[in-house]
């Protein structure tokens, strides 16, 4: 009798850690979207909760990862569609994907990189594309958990795969599909292309035909960002975009070569300025250039 009540008390007790920590999350990410590692490292033990490495080589996750993270290459969410080399994949695929790790519609997913890059941010918006609520990317990403000594591990953790759900109802208002850039009202809609000014200009670039789609406003995506991968101060970043032109107030379609750099400017946008439309074009000047029917400019606008 005495260690069955023991045991209630413990499972009292672990419940509520486990709201607490849930709240924190709702606190830290509803509108910024980023947790800390003082966070994560006090929920390592959450349940339903599924941490993702992201970084560029496979060899740095073997060398060592955040305890229960699995490895995800980007290269896995994109494939051929309709003469673009990489697009996102379609949503039951992508769900039978999240499925093979271990994640389903309750899942909290963290998501972390080397630092703060556009990897990490491409999967963000592809849970956004799912309307997966449950997602926070590792503010520092791995550099900052190990260089503030928290644990790290060599083990591979065994997953169990999951149903995701069978209510899939993509939320088209987080993508941009070639028509609506091309009748987009300038009025009322920004094109913004966050690829580097050589390649914007045309000066540089591997595509049929190099340049950018005419109107778009340059930003490279990276502006943004101290040089540690840290933002930079977020009131000047803002004040920066309206000098432009770039307002809340408008619809921001969100542009690059093949929509993973833009990812990361989406976030910006959305979650950390607050900005309350915008897309991702995910086919970007990769579909666009490729299209002899439509027209591409060079040199700096």
């Amino acid at each position: 009798m005495k260690r069955a009540i023991e045991n209630m008390f413990r499972a009292a007790a672990l419940l509520t850690l486990n709201l607490i920590l849930l709240s924190g999350l709702q606190a830290q990410t509803p509108e910024r979207r980023l947790v800390s590692g003082e966070w994560l490292e006090a929920s390592l033990n959450l349940p339903n909760l599924r941490i993702i490495d992201m970084r560029a080589d496979i060899r740095d996750y073997w060398a060592g990862h955040i305890p229960g993270a699995v490895y995800l290459d980007e290269t896995a969410l994109r494939w051929p569609q309709n003469g673009v080399p990489g697009r996102l994949i379609p949503p039951e695929i992508l769900t039978r994907l999240l499925e093979e790790i271990g994640v389903n519609q309750k899942t909290t997913v963290i998501i972390y990189t080397e630092i703060n890059n556009y990897r990490a941010t491409y999967l963000a918006w592809a849970l956004d594309y799912l309307r997966h609520t449950g997602w926070a990317i590792l503010d520092g990403g791995f550099n900052r958990w190990k260089n503030e000594n928290r644990p790290v591990s060599r083990d591979y953790p065994v997953l169990n795969r999951t149903n995701y759900g069978s209510k899939i109802n993509p939320d088209e208002s987080v993508r941009a599909v070639l028509d609506q850039v091309k009748n987009r009202d300038p009025r009322t809609t920004v094109l913004l292309d966050v690829r580097s000014a050589e390649l914007y200009s045309g000066e540089r670039g591997n595509w049929k035909r190099n340049g950018h789609i005419p109107g778009a406003i340059n930003i490279f995506w990276g502006s943004f960002l101290r040089e540690d991968g840290s933002w930079k101060d977020l009131k000047v970043v803002a004040g920066n975009l309206r000098d432009m032109g770039i307002t809340p107030d408008k619809t921001i379609i969100v542009s690059c070569g093949q929509g993973l750099m833009a990812s990361h400017t989406y976030l910006t946008l959305k979650y950390l300025l607050n900005y309350p439309k915008v897309r991702l074009y995910d086919g970007s000047f990769n579909e666009w250039s490729n299209r002899d029917d439509l027209p591409v400019e060079t040199g700096q606008r």
